[in-house]
């Protein structure tokens, strides 16, 4: 398996499941674990595959940062999801609006998850976004520097 895929999934799944609990008290801090996570993901990447050009760890580092990144939106989503069912099921009160109770009108309470999914996915492709740009940055750092040969 290449190291961008490799690396890729398994930063991913390791904020994947990091993102669950952050998301799931903080949902605002889920882009912050994806920019982590592509970052990371990113700088292993092109470490171990030794190409030639920083170029190509700056794409190998965006394709594991993208990887990780998406792994974590799948991470915000059920995190947020998460949250929204402990704010109701504790009934806890919100700043704005009210959270319907389980015994609700169905269409308060898919009105009520639609908008939680809604704000998962938004925060998610932006943390996708986050993670490509980290992981292609320290994709280019991350490789390493080769001798220039000079030519007679």
């Amino acid at each position: 398996m290449k190291s961008q895929y490799k690396f890729g999934l398994i930063v991913g799944v390791i904020g994947l499941v990091l993102n669950i609990c952050v998301a799931g008290f903080m949902g605002l801090c889920g882009p912050l674990v994806s920019l982590l996570a592509g970052g990371v993901a990113g700088f292993f990447a092109a470490q171990q595959e030794k190409v030639a050009t920083k170029g190509n760890g700056a794409q190998l580092g965006a394709v594991a940062g993208t990887i990780a990144g998406a792994l974590v939106l799948i991470g915000q989503v059920i995190g947020g999801l998460v949250a929204l069912l402990l704010v109701q099921y504790a009934g806890l009160k919100v700043p704005f609006g009210q959270v319907p109770s389980f015994q609700s009108d169905p269409s308060q309470l898919v009105a009520y998850y639609l908008s939680g999914l809604g704000a998962g996915l938004c925060f998610g492709l932006l943390g996708v976004v986050l993670a490509a740009l980290a992981g292609a940055g320290l994709g280019y750092l991350g490789t390493p520097s080769q001798p220039e040969i000079m030519q007679l």
